[in-house]
């Protein structure tokens, strides 16, 4: 990324050091998270560390920032994904308004995931007795796909940062077997690895 925009994360993530004294962050450690940072804006990132002052007692790892800008973006655009606990209600709530025969229509596509590994029918036809360790499973299905996706997304960011070479010594040639036409829509950020 580019080394100006990394100066200016530093520029910005400076007065926080001295915001938060306790915190074992230094500038030095500052270059590590610029060049962590490179894929947000200024604007996300200064963002993203107000809304975590007013949470955080230390200085925040990458993770966190990102982990705010993300929850912030989805505030925004109004996209936040449910809760594992939401999208059981929602699942159970399909399967008892249009059972089996009807149209189910999701939040979003996690929810649809977690209801077709679990099993459209399995959950239309649940006993009561069952239904605890049904929403267990359905639960620590969906929050797999949720991990799932943001594992997709951030997989292709690092590689996007990455020099060509870098890439191509740490998947090999896998990058040029990949047909990028028949990946899942989240892998198609792999045209950057290929060059297409």
């Amino acid at each position: 990324m580019d080394k100006l925009h990394q100066i200016e994360i530093i520029k910005t993530l400076t007065p926080y050091l001295a915001a938060l004294p306790q915190s074992k962050i230094n500038e030095g450690s500052l270059i590590v998270y610029a060049r962590a940072l490179s894929t947000l804006s200024i604007a996300q990132i200064d963002t993203a560390m107000l809304k975590l002052m007013r949470t955080s007692k230390y200085f925040p790892t990458v993770a966190e920032i990102f982990e705010q800008v993300e929850n912030l973006q989805q505030f925004v655009s109004n996209t936040e994904k449910p809760t594992a606990d939401a999208a059981w209600q929602e699942a159970m709530k399909l399967a008892h308004d249009k059972f089996v025969y009807g149209k189910w229509e999701f939040s979003c596509k996690e929810v649809e995931l977690a209801v077709k590994r679990f099993g459209k029918n399995e959950l239309c036809v649940l006993e009561p007795d069952g239904m605890n360790t049904a929403r267990a499973q359905f639960m620590r299905i969906y929050d797999s796909i949720v991990k799932q996706q943001k594992d997709k997304t951030v997989n292709g960011t690092i590689l996007k940062l990455l020099p060509e070479q870098a890439v191509k010594s740490i998947i090999g040639d896998l990058a040029d077997n990949m047909d990028i036409d028949k990946l899942p829509e989240g892998d198609k950020n792999m045209r950057l690895v290929k060059g297409a």
